[in-house]
């Protein structure tokens, strides 16, 4: 009787020792996710170095980098773009264009002259947006306008790259966090293992956990 009182609580401290095993390595592995997920995302390839992953740190580095090198230079492009359509403006149909907003600076691509573009909006609008004085515009010539309009849709290529520049960083930084959070499956440094044996005496148990 005693000898199965004491295989019982042999057994019960087993299973004891193996949910608090098995709980502490759940509970580190979470951790350890957690931490690399947060690490990636905030500089992509961080989690990855810390994982033990070299060949992905430099990937999601290398991709972020480019991304932002493309982010820069399409800004830089843009900014050159705007100067180059204003000066344009200025010096063949009289105005510049810079600050009078988008719609402004898509009427002056559409009509040769402000005259025009007036006469057109008052034959269709019972309440039209004129514009008179600074705002006024004579193109010297209709390729002159369509060179304008050339200038200033190539803005909007540069203007659309950064977009999606920006939408590539974010999504390289959130990629970046999930694939370091897996890296938490594969850490070996806290690792538990328990074997149980069968005696002839009993049950036998040997619990190994690394540090």
């Amino acid at each position: 009787m005693k000898k199965v009182i004491k295989t019982g609580l042999l057994f019960t401290l087993i299973v004891s020792l193996l949910g608090y095993g098995s709980m502490q390595g759940e509970c580190q592995q979470k951790t350890d996710s957690i931490r690399l997920f947060l690490l990636s995302f905030a500089i992509p390839g961080l989690g990855q170095y810390h994982g033990g992953s070299q060949g992905y740190a430099k990937l999601f580095f290398a991709t972020e980098l480019a991304l932002w090198s493309g982010y820069y230079y399409n800004s830089i492009m843009k900014d050159a773009s705007s100067e180059d359509y204003y000066s344009y403006a200025a010096l063949h149909a009289g105005v510049n264009p810079s600050g009078f907003g988008t719609s402004y600076v898509n009427a002056v691509g559409a009509y040769n002259s402000s005259f025009e573009y007036n006469a057109s909006k008052m034959q269709s609008s019972a309440n039209p947006v004129l514009y008179t004085g600074s705002k006024s515009w004579d193109w010297q010539s209709v390729e002159d306008r369509l060179r304008f309009r050339n200038l200033r849709e190539r803005e909007l290529d540069y203007e659309n790259n950064i977009k999606y520049c920006i939408a590539g960083i974010v999504l390289n930084h959130f990629i970046a966090g999930l694939h370091a959070s897996k890296f938490s499956n594969v850490d070996s440094k806290h690792m538990s293992a328990l074997t149980i044996n069968v005696l002839d005496q009993g049950l036998g148990a040997t619990f190994f956990r690394s540090f």
